[in-house]
């Protein structure tokens, strides 16, 4: 595990009881499920979950008007 402080994108969704370990880039528009453990980066638009956290969907927000 990379020690440091992680980088959080815009628009993004952080679950209740999840961690974000190390130096990880977190995405823009990222929905973290709660109780996620995010230990890599997480790309821009996805949403993911789990310990190890992994993708579970691609495409984050959708925004309507």
């Amino acid at each position: 595990m990379r020690g440091g402080c992680p980088t959080i994108g815009d628009n993004v969704f952080i679950g209740t009881n999840s961690c974000i370990l190390g130096n990880v880039k977190i995405g823009n528009n990222v929905v973290i499920a709660a109780g996620a453990v995010v230990v890599h980066d997480v790309p821009d638009n996805v949403t993911v979950a789990g310990i190890p956290a992994k993708i579970i969907k691609e495409k984050g927000w959708t925004y309507t008007t």
